[in-house]
């Protein structure tokens, strides 16, 4: 029978027991072929010490893993924040609360986005495309609805990506080794992401107002982003109409952007940022 050693400072407190662990205690085909192990009595209780041993084990294993699932959701939480690319850093104040609405077109699109949230909160999948006028406000939004998501306390990641300023970055690694913003890192970061927003595409081609096409290597680098995206959330804002986008860019992904789509179309609202200009 095999007895477990106990420190002396502990033995006043504790004493062996004629009874054995059950648990504890291996039969095969009718005979023993592992030492049972004996209760002891640890003040006043009877106890199985591997017993007590092994439910210290799994306390601490289920305390690891909390501890660890935190600091992946806290990883994710700050995903919003760390990683994303802003052409504006202005816009990291945006929120629901400060956008300001004059006319009933913005009235009604702010609502959009807002009962849009809910429906997303609730593990709904759509792309939320953004569309019209510069200066209406796309972005705030965009950028307030990640917010939302992201402070709900839900295990998720938001990220927020101006395309323009995600090329640049891109083609500045070609000639810079130190810069881990390569091709990969995007693509692997943006289809990683459970709710991602591609902020004024069409702009990256510098193409607003002419008849330019989009590039093969931001075609490419779009796709494979929509490609690993179609189980999720995707935000878009843009400029341009839905003719411009159809004939700059390849018309599957446009078909991939425009998904099971909730449209919050901008016809009326005028640029914010010109409201202060005197002249």
């Amino acid at each position: 029978m095999e007895k477990l050693t106990i420190p002396e400072t502990l033995q006043k407190n504790i004493t062996y027991h004629s009874e054995v662990c059950d648990r504890h205690t291996y039969i095969k085909a009718g005979q023993e072929i592992v030492k049972p192990i004996q209760k002891m009595v640890i003040d006043g209780e009877l106890v199985c010490p591997r017993c007590e041993l092994e439910q210290g084990d799994r306390k601490l294993q289920a305390a690891t893993q909390k501890e660890y699932d935190e600091y992946l959701k806290q990883k994710k939480y700050n995903t919003f924040y760390n990683r994303s690319i802003l052409a504006d850093n202005t816009i990291l104040a945006a929120t629901l609360e400060n956008y300001h609405v004059e006319h009933q077109e913005e009235r009604k699109n702010k609502q959009t986005v807002m009962e849009s949230i809910s429906r997303l909160k609730n593990g709904q999948v759509f792309n939320l495309i953004l569309q019209g006028n510069q200066g209406a406000g796309k972005s705030h939004l965009a950028y307030a609805a990640l917010r939302e998501l992201n402070e709900s306390g839900l295990d998720i990641s938001c990220l927020f990506v101006n395309v323009e300023s995600m090329m640049r970055l891109i083609k500045d690694s070609f000639n810079n080794k130190e810069s881990r913003y390569s091709e990969n890192y995007f693509v692997e970061l943006m289809s990683e992401a459970d709710y991602l927003a591609l902020d004024d595409i069409g702009a990256e081609t510098g193409a607003i107002g002419t008849d330019k096409i989009a590039t093969d290597f931001v075609q490419r680098v779009l796709y494979a982003i929509t490609t690993t995206r179609q189980d999720k959330t995707t935000l878009i804002t843009t400029n341009l109409s839905s003719e411009t986008l159809f004939r700059m860019y390849d018309k599957k992904l446009i078909s991939r952007l425009f998904r099971n789509p909730k449209f919050v179309v901008f016809k009326e609202t005028k640029d914010k940022r010109m409201n202060n200009i005197p002249f």
